[in-house]
């Protein structure tokens, strides 16, 4: 132990006078550790608070959903029979005031809202009494606007407000509102008003789109006791049970999704550090040949060498992570009271040990793993380096049958493994990292490759005329030259800065796309048949409305497939799933809907007369099994229809059109009850005029104008692509210092380089113009490289995770790639100014010492 003692103080010291060389090390480690930490350490705690207030995400014990119609008054005293219930009529409307209007989310409570935690207002978080707010007072009832309806309307506190047919005075602005995380997004901005005011305000409290909440404080009562009271107490029933976990599903789901993404953009920015960290310490080997040299001369064997080494990257890696953490600790406690406020949850500030544990440890391996085939070069070093000119190149590169030797490979590969295990640990998701570690190999290989190629064909070409380009190509392709660390180096750093900027520039497009692709003005909703003569009347007389589509909706629950009882949803696709968790939307037509794609069976002729037919989504042709003739049991309106499916149609659910899954043919349909949903063309800059016409004419019609709700949709997209940006802007920052240690490599290569081109009669101008053009073919190569790897992975992420068009912006690359070509000269000329420099008579002086 003294020994290792001794070891341990003899490489402290000898490290005492190059800790400055390994900035970039400590930088590119505490870059990807604070990257990696702050992401675990957010995502764990909106995790924890998802399942610590998952009561509180819903609002209650049990939740009972109903869609399109409320339940009965038996109903409603089985669930009072349980506990306290808390009712809310959840519906789309719109709020006027003058000349303006704002489209409502809006949520008529009941006086029990909310049976957990509290609404608070702004702006000093006052716990607001919603009974009180909401009552009504001298014949007028309250209501409580989001901060963004009231800006829209341009109202204060005290002010009056037309909801429906109806005043209401704004009594509050809305800052919290438990149960807000468990809305999901919503069209419009939310709003509460009283549950007593439905009917005088003319807002129809049953329709298509109308849902009822009731929420249940069951006390000591479980939830699976109280389902299956309801369940045996009503047997058929249509309306739907949800469990706090529930509730919280959907929100954990799409941040883990969106939180792994995060965390796999963190842990490329650490990969691309630990590039960084593979060139300093192939430098700091290169540099220290003669030393170590010395200690082979002196008895030094592999294991003391390799031992003095690993200890210094150790050290210097401790100091690394303690930044890291360090970076971990102060942004989590800044960002979590942040994020509270934002998606609505109690996310106190505080520190996720285990996350700054795991971020620790990632960083750690990750260091070791990239340091160990510069170190294990050490190995073949030998003492007859010091008989040898100082210039005669750098001899510590390890050639590859040493990589497959166990004492090299074996390491490595228990590094890799780690390294992977590490990962799944702090994503819970083995495939999702598989397919990123598969990726990032073989785009490593790919840059390699391409280093290797690139060299053997510049050691074919004839030679050039021109003396600084003949310099560098030569350069480019001596022994020793850095080309494949500066290709990998700055390929992957720029591959994963391309990916995020095309991966963003394709969503953006993807929205711009769908308001201005024939997209309509306005999107209307619960349209009655009385209504929709008279839509047709206006769109028939105003010029400023060019197309008016409107198309029946219903709701209906699937009972029986082929006369089977329908599919437990937990084993189906998510997307189907839905469907059978309670009711379901449908449509009718004669005609087969425009821009129709039959993929299999055939379309019902127009004058059809007979039995239902049906015509289904592929989607559920596939994921249910079905075929052409089965038939389907659906409840619609509480009665019973057998549907014989006719055929199967592909969707694009990105078309701005309404699609349903499900089309039943006409006959018996047609005549139910129904409403319509529909949308609105608009002559160009007409919208503004028809949105006031509509909100004078139909003052009870629920409208949508299409940019409003886009631009709602593009506000949330845009702060998750700020977050993303934010990240891979770490990736860039170590990508700058890689770049650097890279040129760094060979540095005193370069200055022998330039003292034999001076002595040889080249100018101060010939080495600059050489080292230049070397830096420019680098950065070009580069460049091409990573635009082939950032396209593919782009695609990919596009077609299959996002399921958007994919396109590449021509003129963003080609920015990029003249931004990176020039930092690549930059960063070559400031690490090797000195090589410029370099006198041959200093120089050679040196050399003879």
């Amino acid at each position: 132990m003294n020994r290792y003692a001794d070891w341990l103080r003899v490489a402290l010291i000898d490290l005492r006078g190059s800790t400055k060389r390994f900035v970039i090390l400590i930088a590119c480690l505490a870059l990807g550790i604070a990257a990696i930490g702050v992401i675990s350490s957010v995502s764990s705690a909106i995790n924890g608070a998802i399942v610590r207030d998952a009561r509180v995400i819903l609002g209650g014990d049990l939740e009972l959903r109903a869609s399109n119609k409320d339940i009965g008054a038996a109903e409603k005293e089985a669930l009072a029979a349980l506990g306290p219930v808390s009712r809310e009529v959840e519906l789309n409307a719109r709020a006027t005031k003058g000349d303006l209007s704002a489209f409502l989310s809006l949520r008529a409570v009941s006086g029990r809202f909310p049976l957990v935690g509290s609404v608070t207002l702004e702006p000093n978080g006052a716990v607001g009494d919603m009974s009180q707010l909401l009552e009504s007072r001298n014949g007028v009832f309250g209501a409580l606007l989001a901060p963004q309806a009231a800006q829209r309307l341009a109202v204060s506190r005290g002010d009056i407000v037309r909801i429906g047919s109806l005043d209401f005075e704004l009594r509050g602005i809305i800052d919290t509102v438990p149960d807000q995380a468990a809305q999901g997004f919503q069209l419009g901005i939310p709003a509460f008003i009283s549950d007593a005011a439905l009917d005088a305000s003319g807002l129809s409290q049953e329709g298509a789109l109308n849902r009822f909440h009731y929420k249940v404080d069951l006390g000591d009562t479980s939830f699976a006791a109280a389902k299956a009271t309801l369940d045996e107490q009503f047997p058929d029933h249509e309306w739907r049970l949800r469990a706090p976990r529930d509730a919280s599903a959907n929100i954990a789901r799409f941040l883990d999704i969106f939180g792994n993404f995060l965390l796999l953009v963190a842990l490329s920015s650490l990969v691309v550090g630990g590039l960084g960290i593979s060139n300093a310490v192939t430098a700091y080997v290169g540099e220290r040949q003669m030393s170590i040299a010395t200690m082979r001369a002196l008895g030094a064997s592999n294991h003391r060498l390799l031992f003095h080494f690993v200890a210094q990257i150790l050290v210097l890696s401790m100091v690394g992570l303690v930044i890291g953490l360090l970076i971990v600790a102060g942004a989590s406690l800044i960002l979590l009271p942040w994020l509270s406020g934002a998606l609505g949850l109690a996310l106190p500030a505080g520190i996720d040990i285990g996350s700054m544990l795991g971020a620790a440890a990632i960083g750690l391996t990750t260091a070791l793993l990239f340091a160990w085939l510069p170190l294990g070069s050490v190995q073949s070093i030998r003492p007859a380096l010091l008989f040898r000119s100082a210039s005669a190149g750098n001899s510590s590169h390890m050639a590859w049958r040493d990589v497959l030797r166990w004492r090299t490979g074996l390491p490595l590969l228990a590094g890799l493994v780690l390294l992977l295990g590490l990962t799944v640990a702090i994503t819970g998701d083995l495939v999702l990292v598989l397919i990123y570690f598969v990726a990032t190999a073989l785009a490593l290989g790919l840059l390699r490759l391409a280093a290797t190629l690139l060299t053997a064909l510049l050691r074919r070409m004839p030679v050039s005329s021109n003396r600084a380009w003949r310099f560098a190509i030569a350069a480019i392709q001596r022994p020793g030259a850095p080309t494949a660390t500066v290709l990998v180096s700055l390929g992957m750093g720029l591959s994963l800065l391309l990916f995020i900027i095309l991966t963003q520039g394709n969503l953006t497009n993807q929205i711009a796309a769908e308001v201005t692709n024939d997209a309509p003005a306005f999107v209307l909703l619960d349209v009655d048949k009385a209504t929709q003569s008279e839509l047709e009347a206006m769109w028939a007389d105003n010029g400023d409305i060019t197309a008016l589509d409107l198309v029946p909706m219903l709701r209906g629950t699937i009972v029986q497939l082929n006369g089977k009882p329908a599919p437990d949803p937990s084993g189906l696709p998510r997307d189907v799933a839905d469907m059978f968790r309670g009711d379901t939307a449908l449509t009718w037509a004669a005609d087969m809907p425009a821009d129709t794609v039959i993929s299999s069976g055939d379309w019902w002729p127009t004058d059809y007369s007979g039995d239902t037919l049906v015509s289904l989504s592929t989607e559920m042709q596939n994921d249910l099994g079905l075929t052409l003739g089965d038939t389907m049991e659906m409840n619609i309106l509480g009665r019973p229809i057998t549907l014989t499916i006719a055929s199967f149609r592909a969707i694009d659910w990105r078309a701005p059109t309404f699609n349903f899954r499900i089309i039943l043919s006409p006959g018996i349909i047609d005549k139910a009850p129904q409403s319509y949903m529909g949308t609105i063309k608009v002559a160009e800059d007409a919208g503004p005029t028809v949105e006031q016409q509509l909100v004078e004419a139909f003052p009870l019609l629920t409208f949508i104008p299409v940019g409003d709700a886009i631009a709602r949709a593009q506000s949330i997209l845009q702060s998750l692509i700020q977050a993303v940006a934010l990240v891979s802007g770490l990736a860039l920052v170590a990508g700058v210092l890689v770049l650097a240690g890279a040129l760094s490599v060979g540095r005193s290569q370069r200055e022998a380089d330039a003292v034999v081109m001076k002595v040889l009669g080249a100018t101060r101008r010939d080495v600059i113009s050489a080292f230049l053009l070397e830096y420019l073919l680098l950065g070009a190569l580069a460049t091409v490289l990573a635009t082939i790897i950032a396209g593919l992975g782009a695609w990919a992420v596009s077609q299959f995770l996002l399921e958007i068009d994919f396109a590449i912006n021509i003129a963003l690359i080609f920015a990029v790639a003249v931004g990176v070509i020039a930092l690549t000269v930059g960063t070559g000329a400031l690490t090797t100014w000195a090589a410029m420099s370099a006198r041959p008579a200093s120089r050679l002086r040196a050399e003879s010492q």
